[in-house]
C-alpha cells in the first residue's frame, strides 16, 4: 500500500473516547451532530455500526451513513452514505436531514442542487422532531445561504432554547456564537465558545482562537490553536502550516527541522481525522517544497485528490486550476474541469473565482447536463457578482 494511503485509512485509532453505544435515543444521535463529532470514531465504533446496520438497525445505519459521508474512505462512500440514508429516514428524521443536505450540494446520484427539494426534506425532518435538521436550518439563516439572512432573529430563538433547556446540545451554543459574531457581538459570541468548550464541542477551540486573531491577540490564538490539538481538533491541525517561507528561513537549521517535523504529524492527524484544509497545506508545502518539506509533486496531487474527496474547496479549485495552467498530471476533460468548479460553488455560493468561471464555461455537454440548476440558483449569484464589481472599480474585470 502507498504510505500515504496510512493516512486516510479510515478511522482514528488514538484518541480517547468513551466507546460508542448504539442506542435509539438522542444521546446517540448527538454522536452525529456536526463534522468533528463524527472525526472522533474510532474503528472499533465504526466496526460496531457497520456490523448492525447490516443487521437492519436504523440508527446505526444512519450513523454509518454520516461517518461515511463526513470521512469518504472510498470512492464510492458518498453513495453508500445516500442508500443507508434512503435506508434509515423513515425510522430516523435526522436521517432525512442528512439526505437533505446532500440534495443542497448536488451530492445525490443526480447530480443535481435542489434547494426546494432540500428544503422540503428539512422541514419535514423538523416536523418528525429532527433537532439536527432545526439546526441546520438555523445556520442557513444566519448566514443568509440562499436565504434571507436573520441572525438577530436566530439568536434569540436559541436564548429562549438554551434558556428552557438544561440539556441542550452543545451545538446550539455554537450556532448562538455565530448567531452573535454576525451581529458584531464579540464578547458574546466568546462566552458562547466558552460554553460550549466547557461541554465538551471540539470545534470551538479553532471558532474561539479565530475571534482572538482577529483582535491580534496571537499569544492566546496560539495557545488556543496548540490547546485544541492535544483536546483532537481537527481543525485545529492546521496551525503554523500556512507560515510564510521567508518566516521558515529566518529560524535555526534545528527550529527549522523541528518545526517541519510537527507540522508533518499535524497536518497527517487532522487529515485522517477528515479535515480536508489539512490535504490542502500538504499539497503546498510538498508540491513547492516549503516549510522544510521535500519537494515531492506526486504526493502534492496525492494529497490534493484526497481533500477534493473530502469535500475542501481549496483543494477542489486547486486542481481545476492547475489544469487549466497544464500542470495536473492527470487527463482531465472540459466537462470535468467544469463540474469542480460547480461544486466548488456548491459548496461557497459566494465564492467569486468558482462563480466566475461557471459563467465563462462554454462546453456544451456541461451546460446541458446542468441547464435547469444553472438557470434556477447561478444566474442569480452571477447577477450579484456584476453588481460587485460595479462597487469594487472593476476588480472583476478579468472574469466577468
Amino acid at each position: 500500500m502507498d504510505t500515504t494511503q496510512n493516512i486516510w485509512n479510515g478511522a482514528v485509532q488514538n484518541i480517547d473516547s468513551v466507546p460508542l453505544v448504539v442506542t435509539h435515543n438522542e444521546e446517540f444521535l448527538r454522536c452525529f451532530r456536526t463534522k468533528e463529532r463524527i472525526m472522533q470514531l474510532t474503528a472499533d465504533d465504526v466496526q460496531l455500526l457497520r456490523k448492525m446496520a447490516d443487521m437492519g438497525d436504523a440508527f446505526a445505519q444512519y450513523g454509518l451513513g454520516r461517518w461515511l459521508y463526513y470521512m469518504q474512505p472510498a470512492d464510492d462512500s458518498m453513495s453508500e452514505a445516500e442508500t443507508l440514508f434512503l435506508a434509515s429516514m423513515n425510522h430516523v428524521p435526522d436521517a432525512m436531514a442528512a439526505y437533505a443536505l446532500m440534495w443542497r450540494y448536488g451530492e445525490t446520484k443526480e447530480n443535481v442542487m435542489d434547494l426546494e427539494k432540500s428544503n422540503k426534506l428539512l422541514e419535514e425532518a423538523i416536523h418528525r422532531g429532527s433537532e439536527r435538521a432545526a439546526q441546520q436550518m438555523d445556520r442557513f439563516r444566519i448566514f443568509g445561504m440562499f436565504c434571507d439572512a436573520e441572525p438577530e432573529n436566530v439568536a434569540h430563538e436559541i436564548e429562549q432554547r438554551l434558556e428552557h433547556d438544561d440539556d441542550a446540545d452543545s451545538y446550539w451554543n455554537v450556532l448562538l456564537a455565530y448567531a452573535y459574531e454576525a451581529q458584531d457581538r464579540k464578547e458574546e459570541a466568546v462566552e458562547q465558545y466558552d460554553e460550549a468548550i466547557k461541554k465538551g464541542n471540539k470545534e470551538s477551540y479553532y471558532d474561539l482562537a479565530a475571534i482572538y486573531k482577529q483582535r491580534g491577540n496571537m499569544a492566546l490564538y496560539d495557545s488556543l490553536m496548540e490547546e485544541g490539538i492535544r483536546e483532537g481538533s481537527a481543525y485545529c491541525c492546521s496551525h503554523r502550516a500556512d507560515m510564510m517561507e521567508e518566516d521558515f528561513q529566518l529560524l535555526s537549521a534545528d527550529e527549522q527541522q523541528q518545526l517541519q517535523q510537527l507540522l508533518s504529524a499535524q497536518l497527517a492527524k487532522g487529515l485522517k481525522m477528515g479535515d480536508g484544509y489539512c490535504a490542502y497545506l500538504l499539497w503546498s508545502n510538498y508540491y513547492y517544497g516549503t516549510l522544510g518539506f521535500p519537494e515531492d509533486t506526486l504526493k502534492g496531487v496525492q494529497y490534493l485528490k484526497r481533500g477534493a474527496r473530502l469535500g475542501d474547496v481549496s483543494c477542489i479549485e486547486q486542481i481545476a486550476t492547475l489544469h487549466d495552467d497544464q500542470e495536473w498530471p492527470e487527463v482531465m476533460s472540459c466537462t470535468e474541469r467544469y463540474e469542480l468548479w460547480l461544486r466548488a460553488a456548491r459548496y461557497l455560493p459566494d465564492d467569486k473565482d468558482a462563480l466566475c468561471q461557471l459563467r465563462r464555461c462554454n462546453d456544451e455537454a456541461f451546460l446541458l447536463r446542468h441547464k435547469d440548476e444553472l438557470e434556477r440558483y447561478w444566474k442569480t449569484q452571477w447577477e450579484k457578482l456584476l453588481i460587485v464589481k460595479d462597487e469594487e472599480d472593476g476588480k472583476y474585470d478579468a472574469y466577468v
